[in-house]
């Protein structure tokens, strides 16, 4: 199999090592390396060396050429653009996590993986585990009765540099207008989202659907979108999904889960044991292993499923609700609420500086374990909440308010 690879460095860097260092163990072969500034790879010179051609675009790569799939590790504003050109010539898409900024872009690549009669598969890798295949299928099949609430905590910590590492880190829009919607629920912590919609999903390749969400997003870092959101959301099935994140911390915790059914309850903690466990009412338990095990194995089962005419586990229409989701929660809350100055402080870790804000880590687990938003805490005069917005039949983002709302400087 002929792959491709738009995307190199930054993240990128990950795909272009297992591409380069596994292909030949399954039997596929990278024959491009796309790249706007290809020089900054690390692994720049060694691609020369084994004559793996490099191109500055897409476009440049396609006027002569194509590819059996074209993996995509670009920025989010040019997954739409990407993944449509290179279903039109022909490729197979396995593209980088979330599918895009703006469901209406979404919307856009399904047609276009429709038309071209070919595979989009999104790179969210717990959905592509055999953890989380085992878990949504005793879901799916009623084993654990009706699910109630789903609750996830994860806070990774980004230094100064992560926020000054391109031109569209925690921006709304790129400058040509498109939507990129860069903030951790839709890009780093974006997984956890995704994982609990689709946990829910009635098959194999669909999720849950989001009936309404309601988010408070607040800001740390000088940047246009926010750095740490608590958002509360149900399912057209009635179940409550509450999720808390932020990057305005110098430690990390979790992903700490808890997702409540009838008749039991879905534990997983990164610092207790990297495994889903399932504790049922009557006292028995159940492992589901670690959904990180072979994290990069999603490449080649996406390969696998290309070559046996098999449907990706996680494509388009299953990222839907998680991008719905988001879209939403910038309508619940459009004008980002800052945090107070006096709360926001420098720290220096290792070199690096963190913005952080004081008690905002224990603020957020208590938000947790109590299943508030912190506007219900009683006790914080920085929360505010945000409005309940309606996400059944959400076309186009945004719906409730104008796109001034959301600028591109």
């Amino acid at each position: 199999m002929r792959i491709g690879l738009a995307g190199i460095c930054g993240y990128g860097r990950h795909y272009l090592d297992r591409l380069m260092d596994e292909a030949e163990a399954h039997d596929a072969e990278l024959v491009v390396a796309i790249a706007r500034r290809p020089e900054r790879s690390t692994r720049f010179e060694e691609l020369k060396e084994r004559g793996i051609r490099i191109c500055r675009s897409p476009e440049e790569f396609y006027k002569d050429d194509t590819v059996d799939m074209m993996m995509l590790s670009s920025p989010i504003h040019l997954h739409r653009p990407f993944t449509c050109l290179a279903l039109e010539r022909g490729s197979h898409v396995f593209c980088e996590k979330p599918a895009a900024g703006a469901i209406q872009d979404s919307k856009v690549m399904a047609a276009a993986e429709a038309a071209a009669g070919k595979q989009v598969g999104i790179g969210f890798q717990w959905s592509w585990s055999d953890t989380i295949q085992a878990l949504k299928k005793d879901i799916m099949a009623g084993d654990f009765g009706r699910p109630l609430r789903l609750r996830a905590l994860i806070f990774w910590g980004r230094n100064e540099g992560y926020f000054t590492r391109n031109t569209w880190v925690g921006r709304f829009r790129e400058d040509d207008g498109s939507w990129v919607l860069d903030s951790p629920l839709n890009n780093a912590t974006a997984h956890f989202v995704h994982n609990m919609f689709y946990l829910l999903g009635s098959s194999r390749e669909a999720s849950a659907e989001p009936a309404d969400v309601q988010a408070e997003l607040y800001r740390a870092n000088p940047i246009q979108n926010f750095d740490t959101a608590a958002m509360r959301s149900h399912t057209t099935d009635g179940a409550e999904l509450l999720f808390y994140t932020t990057h305005a911390t110098a430690v990390d915790e979790g992903p700490m889960l808890c997702y409540e059914f009838e008749n039991a309850a879905v534990y997983y903690e990164l610092q207790g044991g990297d495994s889903f466990i399932v504790r049922f009412r009557d006292g028995t338990m159940r492992n589901y292993g670690n959904p990180y095990h072979g994290e990069w194995d999603k490449i080649w089962k996406a390969v696998a499923a290309v070559r046996g005419g098999e449907s990706m586990p996680c494509g388009i229409g299953a990222t839907m609700s998680q991008t719905i989701c988001v879209n939403g929660a910038q309508e619940s809350m459009p004008d980002i609420v800052e945090f107070p100055k006096s709360l926001v402080s420098v720290e220096t870790v290792d070199g690096a500086k963190f913005t952080t804000v004081k008690g905002l880590e224990s603020i957020l687990i208590q938000c947790f374990h109590q299943g508030i938003l912190p506007s219900e805490h009683g006790a914080l005069n920085w929360a505010k909440a945000g409005k309940v917005i309606d996400l059944r039949g959400y076309e186009s983002f945004p719906s409730t308010v104008s796109e001034e709302s959301f600028p591109r400087q």
